[in-house]
């Protein structure tokens, strides 16, 4: 989308500039208005700013001092101005200014988080909103850490477990392709000479090799293509659902990914509650802080049932993601004191299932990435020698 420049006044009458994004000048005259800005000038800007990204442990630290500030009720601007001094990441350091910048021009935080909110996960200033909203930001910020610690983690894993198995499918990759590219073709002709009846495991290596280049461009043009859908689906609410549903039932990985989602989301029901929220905006709140659009749309219904009389336990049994026991515990629990400690148990209930799918990732994934490269393995050296069987079986038995 293109980026639009505007001069303006703030409703307390001091001067502000600066930049945003919008579909078109209208859009961007509405975005202002309901940012409160009195316009006096707005025209598209000839080139869109180029803004810091932050990687994953500058935004965990970041979203930890913020939650620090927030707590200790230190104004945010001068907060993270004197945070910014004593930073040795320059990257870090830009963006923070950046975001100091707009604050003191009296953009709230969730919008001038918005602004710059490229290479941060995705709906980003929203948790920060709603963390605003349901007036614990603090306690949201530190509930994404401890997701995005865990997401890190099982990142980490992956690739730990994965590097090694990688390296020697790479270098199995190269010795097929030598093997289907530069042996087998001559050995079309000698099989052919003999006459004898191949196994069709052979007969197969020989197609494969017959039509390998095509096989890689039409594998490797595949590859690309779903790597771009699925990039692509990032920048729409219904594309980032399908994207969640799909990791979601990926055995081991959807365990982690849905344990945790529902861990931060009983953290923020929690706290919520406890700070004297209705349990309809509540459970609205606590979903869109965790960013999670089949979360938002199972707290939306459950939310809008509750508010037409009906019971939470019997709103739940129809959720994809909360679980009907949430609704039990609301069920159950008595008073204003006793839910907030309900859910919070149930939290860490699913923190430590989240825990459990963590390592068991750890335990599982080795080896049945070894197991599968050891089929591939085995299924070309099969190929290979299974036609000098053959072909020795065939010349004793002629002579």
């Amino acid at each position: 989308m293109p980026w639009f420049e505007y001069e303006g006044v703030t409703p307390g009458g001091t001067a502000i500039t600066g930049r945003l994004e919008a579909t078109d000048h209208e859009q961007a005259a509405r975005d202002l208005a309901l940012m409160q800005i009195q316009v006096n000038e707005l025209h598209k800007a000839a080139k869109p700013p180029t803004p810091s990204r932050l990687t994953a442990d500058d935004l965990i630290f970041f979203n930890d001092q913020l939650a620090s500030l927030a707590q200790a009720g230190i104004a945010l601007d001068e907060g993270l101005a004197q945070l910014a001094r004593d930073l040795e990441s320059s990257s870090l350091k830009r963006w923070i200014l950046g975001l100091v910048e707009d604050l003191r021009r009296g953009i709230p935080l969730d919008q001038a988080i918005t602004a710059r909110e490229q290479g941060l996960p995705i709906l980003y200033s929203r948790v920060i909103r709603a963390g605003v909203e349901s007036g614990d930001l603090p306690a949201t910020l530190l509930n994404l850490n401890q997701h995005l610690r865990l997401a890190g983690e099982a990142r980490q894993v992956f690739w730990e477990l994965a590097s090694y198995p990688m390296l020697v499918a790479a270098l199995a990759l190269t010795l097929v392709s030598a093997f289907f590219l530069l042996l087998v073709p001559p050995f079309v002709d000698i099989f052919r000479d003999f006459g004898a009846q191949l196994p069709a495991i052979t007969m197969l290596l020989l197609n494969i090799a017959e039509h390998y280049p095509a096989i890689m461009i039409v594998a490797g043009a595949v590859l690309v293509l779903i790597v771009l859908l699925w990039r692509s689906l990032r920048f729409s609410r219904g594309g980032r659902i399908v994207r969640e549903r799909i990791l979601l039932g990926l055995p081991l990985v959807g365990s982690l990914m849905r344990s945790s989602l529902i861990a931060r989301f009983m953290r923020m029901v929690s706290n919520a509650v406890g700070t004297g929220l209705p349990l309809p905006e509540a459970l609205r709140l606590s979903a869109e802080a965790t960013g999670s659009g089949l979360l938002m749309r199972d707290a939306d219904r459950v939310a809008a049932e509750v508010e037409r009389g009906e019971s939470v336990f019997v709103a739940v049994q129809s959720a994809r993601l909360i679980p009907p026991l949430f609704g039990f515990a609301v069920q159950v629990a008595t008073g204003r004191e006793a839910l907030p400690a309900a859910v919070a148990q149930m939290a860490r209930a699913y923190d430590n299932r989240a825990n459990h799918a963590l390592a068991m990732i750890r335990v599982v994934l080795f080896p049945i990435l070894i197991l599968c490269l050891g089929i591939l393995l085995f299924f070309c050296v099969a190929g290979m020698f299974l036609p000098l069987v053959t072909l020795i079986n065939s010349v004793s038995g002629g002579g």
